[in-house]
């Protein structure tokens, strides 16, 4: 019999690269043995509309064998605040499969957060420390059968020595999404990170820039963000007025509504469409401006494919330089072949981005008439999502993910 590829499309080991995309290397026989048993543990929940790179990455594990997607952190505390998961909290307490992956969004009345001052650091653990204890019993089973546990940046990670107690064989692969410090995460989260950081079997850096960032480098890999190639050699629908030139910004990181309040007053020619900035986009009225709210990742795919150029608004020259380094929109803009009008830090030499000086009226007219205007071949050079999976699962075949 001959063995077939994991993700069951039946392509023979050893031959050309099957419908699933993975070349034969990765390919091994589709016995229930040789597949691995995953559990995500993320402040996002795999169902949510807007998508993270976990979400990629645990939709190719799912592929590759059960997959389970454990979402923390939500709460009466943490709606109140915005929570971006408040669609999803009426399906909260309980497992729902979805896209091969089960999914289970652990909701509270509380949870523990930053309480920001010295004094009241004891009572912080503390709160952290009984979170912890009150694990759902099918977080802890999920645990337990895992080959191999991704923990994400954010709030995860106070669960490493949790799961390496629960399961000592388990591998640990931590998902450093994001720099703790940036994000704000509470000093009981940062310090047992450091306390456990031996713990994890390795770490996935998106971005170089955060390899300062860990206690040390021995387990860290480079594994950029990937791409899905295929999204791209799709026709979709046009969603814009026909007759009007449009442009699109996805996203609310570090959103500069600034530069919408002068380029549309500059430009009453051009549509600006703005989806899921949420309350960042507040204020924005002028008729040329529509806001549209979050929305399926798929359904934001038109926009892309149809815009003349896209926008990428960070507010601040400070931002951490890994975040513009990981910006999933920039990415998203060239694999479509589109121009980015972004400010000037975020240039990064890359042939089809035009930068404007963040409030000048000037700049900001200037960069949109040259991204209207652009000749660039705009190319991105990026492997493939189950290409950086294999990456971070299997680092020693390749050198370049060396730091």
């Amino acid at each position: 019999m001959v063995p077939a590829c994991l993700r069951n499309c039946y392509e023979p080991v050893g031959r050309t690269p099957c419908a699933c995309g993975l070349p034969p290397a990765w390919r091994t026989a589709g016995d229930q043995s040789s597949m691995t048993r995953s559990l995500f543990i993320s402040v996002h929940d795999f169902r949510s509309l807007r998508k993270a790179s976990v979400h990629f990455i645990a939709a190719e594990m799912a592929r590759r064998g059960p997959t389970a997607f454990l979402s923390i952190g939500l709460s009466t505390l943490s709606l109140r605040r915005g929570d971006t998961r408040a669609s999803l909290a009426d399906r909260a307490n309980r497992v729902e499969r979805v896209d091969g992956v089960e999914c289970y969004l652990w909701r509270m009345k509380w949870h523990p957060f930053n309480m920001r001052r010295a004094a009241l650091a004891p009572v912080e653990r503390g709160l952290f420390w009984l979170y912890r204890q009150m694990l759902p019993a099918i977080a802890r089973k999920w645990i337990r059968r895992a080959d191999t546990v991704f923990i994400e940046s954010g709030m995860a990670p106070i669960f490493i020595s949790d799961v390496r107690k629960l399961n000592p064989s388990a591998r640990i692969i931590y998902l450093m999404s994001d720099d703790l410090e940036v994000v704000g995460c509470a000093d009981t989260i940062k310090n047992d990170f450091v306390r456990n950081f031996d713990m994890i079997d390795t770490v996935r850096m998106p971005s170089r820039y955060l390899l300062e960032r860990l206690p040390h480098a021995r387990s860290a890999v480079f594994a950029p963000h990937g791409i899905d190639r295929g999204i791209a050699e799709k026709i979709y629908p046009n969603p814009y007025t026909p007759g009007r030139t449009s442009c699109v910004s996805i996203g609310s990181m570090l959103f500069d509504r600034t530069f919408f309040q002068i380029a549309a007053k500059l430009r009453p020619d051009i549509d600006f469409h703005i989806i899921g900035a949420g309350h960042a986009a507040d204020g924005l009225d002028a008729p040329n401006i529509i806001i549209h709210p979050e929305m399926a990742f798929e359904r934001t795919l038109s926009y892309l494919q149809h815009a003349s150029f896209g926008v990428a608004p960070y507010r601040d020259a400070n931002t951490p330089r890994y975040l513009l380094d990981t910006s999933l929109k920039l990415r998203q803009f060239a694999l479509f072949g589109i121009p980015a009008v972004c400010p000037d830090f975020a240039l990064n030499d890359t042939a089809g981005r035009y930068g404007y000086r963040p409030g000048d009226a000037h700049s900001i007219g200037r960069a949109i008439d040259a991204a209207l205007q652009s000749t660039d071949v705009i190319e991105l050079d990026a492997h493939s999502w189950p290409e950086i999976v294999q990456r971070i699962l299997t680092p020693e075949a390749y050198p370049d993910t060396r730091v």
